[in-house]
């Protein structure tokens, strides 16, 4: 479900735009201020902001500027500014500085939605592709698996094996040293079976310690229950685990 934020002064237009981004995918936020619409954004992960051009204490650039400044880099929520038709050309300065999108007021619901829909569209684009250059650098069973940065965006998690962070649904999850190998080893070899003796090996290698195959099994269950992975890691009977994804 993706999160919008309309900030609007005009409440009877703010409540229409909320009805209208009210639906099946989209859930809409309303607010009257600045001051309250970077209290909301700084707070709630949303995905696009409907902004109005004039805002009783202050305007958009107001909020543009703080938003880019407070997110830097990582901002990457879409910003459209409501203008009002006489004010048109003051979506030159709102583009300069930062806006993804400008619509001159009076417009249809209709139009602006499809401006939500391409930044929305835009965003899934560019998740799936970080996504996928992540999983990329770590790679399967190949050398090019131990080296560079070791992210990888899959389904609901993201993990970080070089800042040892682990995020499920957004959530962190905290592994142990020797989970964290476990994890490693598996994704690396994503599709790949890895015998138990070996597995045992390479997580002695990974992390310095020493596992027999009880532990090996105790870790296998605890890394699963952390991460709500039984789709993920499977138990290959008389064989040893791997990692498979479901969506590849």
């Amino acid at each position: 479900m993706e999160k919008i934020l309309i900030a609007e002064e005009d409440f009877v237009l703010a409540e229409k735009l909320c009805g209208a981004f009210s639906d099946d995918e989209t859930t809409a936020v309303t607010c009257g201020s600045i001051e309250s619409a970077l209290s909301l954004a700084y707070q709630t992960d949303f995905r696009v902001v409907i902004l109005d051009e004039i805002m009783p204490d202050g305007n958009s650039i107001d909020f543009i500027e703080s938003i880019r400044s407070y997110y830097g880099e990582k901002s990457d929520v879409g910003i459209i500014v409501l203008v009002p038709n006489e004010y048109i050309e003051d979506s030159v300065t709102a583009y300069m500085h930062g806006a993804d999108d400008c619509v001159s007021k009076p417009f249809s619901t209709a139009a602006l939605k499809a401006r939500v829909a391409t930044l929305l569209k835009r965003h899934k684009h560019m998740y799936n592709l970080e996504a996928s250059r992540r999983f990329d650098a770590i790679g399967s069973a190949s050398e090019k698996g131990t080296r560079g940065e070791h992210m990888v965006a899959i389904d609901k998690y993201i993990f970080d094996f070089d800042k040892q962070e682990f995020r499920c649904f957004g959530e962190a999850v905290s592994l142990s040293r020797i989970e964290q190998g476990l994890l490693k080893i598996l994704v690396e070899n994503n599709g790949v079976v890895l015998k138990k003796a070996a597995l045992m090996e390479r997580m002695r290698a990974e992390t310095g310690i020493q596992t027999d195959e009880n532990a090996l099994v105790n870790t296998v269950m605890a890394l699963r229950a952390k991460l709500d992975a039984g789709d993920y890691i499977k138990t290959v009977y008389g064989m040893g685990y791997m990692w498979t994804n479901r969506l590849l």
